[in-house]
């Protein structure tokens, strides 16, 4: 990789989705196989090089937050929400390490704006952080080469996740960066599925309880130490249900994966997973008539996902009015296909 063959101001624009799990949160850092799926809320970032003698790189957000960091050093707007300065204290940490990784030799020749533009909620198990760290990647990879290979970007983007969650198995990447849906197990990472959804939607609703990746996944392997056995059984208990899965979907019997995530939400309930506004939530969408329903991420709080079919009208609108009461927030969301993409390079 040569940068001397990049051109000033330039303007790049990569997008990436989130995703769901479907099967297998947490016993994929066990080296389990899990499910999982891009959807069609994106996360953008855009990347702006500007010719500059100054070592400079700004960030900013549809968020409502921003920052200016120059000669490492971090500079918050007066008044910002510090809630919002400590995202980007983390966002910056990726940032750090990939022009470091990918060597982007920028100091005193150009400074960097680095807008984010994303769809996808944060803190809510949908991969948001995952989508950021792909699109970037991107972004950068691209601006150096002109191209992005995807089986780079996605193992980078992996490991600048880590300075997130440095226990990530590398499952959101994978999905964000190829899309689709696909089984994903850390020896042989991630193999895409070719199944019809499209007379299916996802229904994901968020819990308006904010959790930890890091503090759950902590908390699952207290569980797994303290009580290796039961864990074992609980590991097993996830085997069955995720070759199942794959039967079904062998099979185009999408439905009937319902019972299954069902079955999943149980495994995590076993592990102190979930709470009274989770199990509220489910509990509605189920005796709701959806096909199924469970926690989507590490748990703790963020979403849950709730599988129905797009011709089941009267059951949609039940579990709606139902979530009306409670003043829950949440959105329909498909399969995404493409996963990153970059679609702007002026």
């Amino acid at each position: 990789m040569n940068s001397n063959t990049t051109t000033f101001g330039r303007q790049i624009e990569a997008i990436a989705p989130g995703k769901v799990i479907l099967f297998g949160e947490h016993f994929v850092v066990y080296g389990y196989p899990s499910l999982i799926a891009s959807i069609d809320k994106l996360f953008k970032v855009k990347v702006d090089f500007s010719p500059s003698t100054t070592d400079e790189i700004k960030i900013e957000s549809n968020l409502g937050f921003r920052a200016t960091i120059k000669n490492s050093v971090l500079y918050f707007p007066v008044g910002q929400d510090s809630v919002h300065n400590e995202i980007i204290k983390k966002l910056y940490g990726v940032i750090q390490y990939l022009v470091t990784q990918i060597n982007l030799d920028y100091r005193s020749k150009y400074s960097i704006m680095i807008s984010l533009d994303s769809e996808i909620p944060l803190g809510g198990g949908l991969g948001s952080s995952s989508a950021f760290c792909v699109a970037l990647t991107g972004a950068l990879y691209h601006y150096l080469d002109n191209m992005v290979n995807k089986d780079k970007v996605c193992y980078e983007s992996i490991n600048a996740e880590k300075v997130l969650n440095r226990d990530t198995s590398g499952a959101d990447c994978s999905i964000c960066t190829f899309g689709g849906l696909g089984h994903f197990d850390k020896l042989n990472g991630f193999k895409r599925i070719s199944i019809d959804f499209s007379d299916y939607r996802f229904l994901i609703i968020d819990s308006g309880v904010s959790h930890d990746t890091f503090s759950m996944v902590k908390k699952v392997a207290k569980i797994r130490n303290n009580f290796p056995n039961d864990f074992d059984n609980l590991c097993n208990k996830y085997g069955d249900i995720y070759n199942q899965a794959l039967n079904f979907l062998e099979q185009k019997k999408v439905g009937d994966i319902g019972v299954l995530l069902n079955r999943n939400h149980e495994l995590l309930v076993s592990l102190s997973l979930s709470n009274p506004i989770l199990d509220k939530i489910i509990n509605i969408c189920n005796s709701g008539g959806s096909l199924g329903t469970k926690i989507t991420g590490s748990g703790g709080g963020g979403s849950v996902l709730s599988l129905l079919h797009k011709d089941d009208i009267s059951v949609i609108k039940n579990i709606l009015k139902r979530l009306d009461l409670l003043n829950l927030k949440y959105f329909f969301a498909k399969i995404d296909q493409e996963g990153l993409r970059i679609v702007c390079d002026d």
